[in-house]
């Protein structure tokens, strides 16, 4: 399992030593003003494979939410020391910890507790969207979850909210909201720093492509070893067909949500690719790796939330966030073992599925 980290500052040193023994060019660049939990530099490193007349490329993401960069470091990483690109005449560009702050402290959102993947908005003035879904839900998702039995109260409330009212509504409540700066899911005022810098990777970086693949990395969603892949195109569409066929997904894979519908998601990063290179086709997939089932997911989302806000202080808070990063990646060896496996497997089949595309 030497390809996973402990820490931010751990995980881009063994993804900068990897690109250097692949002899890969990087671009790094620097979070100013913020630093890391032991007081690291920060900053988003973008590494370039493949030739850059090509119209052909590929861009995977790592670290769109904090600590689920775990595992897509250990991903990259793992890609880079046995690559085998194959010669296909794509270029693929690897973008680190799109997110470092969140990363190097082992949380979810940025430093203003903005979660980047629904930040992806329109921010010229006008009204943001609304979600009087979240409201209601505030008593259980705004809780205290230093006492085990509160929590399990919580979330038998938090279910029965939506045995009641409806499950439909929980995809509302995680498609994003924009009123509470202290909430889970919130998608700040402004493009956040992490908005300005992707959208000037794919500027930067993928500029001569028409034809481009993605693979944003992300944990949690699923039951523990499950892969589930986010398609956002819609379902009668070429692109939809293109990612379902590198993938070889044959099943509708809705199957991490209970109303069996992906929710309508808002502001999330992958849309950027298009919106910058409105002039490429454009196909991919968010995949998540999943780690535990319902009841831990909720406790790791109050975890760290509250861990942001009310209980930054508490006497047990370290412990805590422990907690919260072994939800998002957990220490189990066949669930990392799968990661290191799958992981760059998946990359293959994205490569390989870009250049006959």
């Amino acid at each position: 399992m030497d390809s996973f980290s402990e820490s931010y500052a751990e995980a881009r040193g063994k993804f900068l030593v990897a690109c250097a023994g692949a002899g890969v060019r990087v671009t790094s660049y620097s979070r100013q003003g913020l630093t890391g939990e032991a007081g690291e530099a920060l900053a988003t490193d973008v590494a370039c494979l493949g030739p850059e007349d090509t119209e052909r490329a590929a861009i995977v993401i790592c670290g769109t939410h904090g600590s689920e960069a775990f595992a897509a470091s250990a991903i990259l990483t793992r890609w880079l020391s046995s690559r085998n690109d194959g010669g296909l005449g794509v270029r693929l560009v690897l973008v680190h910890a799109i997110n470092p702050w969140a990363f190097a402290h082992r949380t979810r959102t940025d430093e203003d507790n903005v979660d980047i993947n629904r930040n992806f908005l329109v921010f010229d003035g006008g009204p943001l969207p609304d979600n009087p879904a979240y409201d209601p839900v505030v008593p259980f998702l705004h809780h205290d979850p230093s006492d085990a039995a509160e929590v399990l109260q919580s979330h038998r409330a938090y279910k029965a909210h939506f045995d009641t009212h409806g499950w439909a509504l929980e995809g509302e409540v995680w498609s994003g909201q924009w009123h509470r700066p202290d909430g889970v899911m919130y998608g700040g005022k402004a493009p956040s720093w992490s908005n300005v810098t992707f959208r000037r990777i794919v500027r930067e970086h993928l500029s001569r492509a028409r034809t481009i693949g993605f693979l944003d990395w992300h944990t949690c969603m699923g039951q523990f070893g499950e892969i589930v892949h986010l398609i956002f195109d819609a379902p009668d569409s070429d692109e939809h067909r293109a990612a379902t066929g590198w993938w070889g997904l044959t099943a509708k894979e809705n199957s991490a949500f209970k109303t069996g519908e992906k929710p309508n998601y808002r502001g999330l990063l992958c849309r950027a690719i298009g919106q910058e290179r409105p002039d490429a086709r454009i196909a991919g997939a968010v995949v998540e790796f999943g780690t535990a089932d319902d009841y831990q997911i909720f406790r790791g989302d109050l975890i760290d939330r509250w861990l942001r806000f009310e209980g930054r202080h508490h006497p047990d808070a370290s412990a805590l966030r422990a907690s919260y990063v072994d939800i998002c990646c957990p220490r189990d060896v066949s669930w990392r073992r799968l990661v290191e496996a799958r992981g760059p497997a998946l990359m293959d089949q994205l490569l390989a599925g870009v250049a006959a595309w």
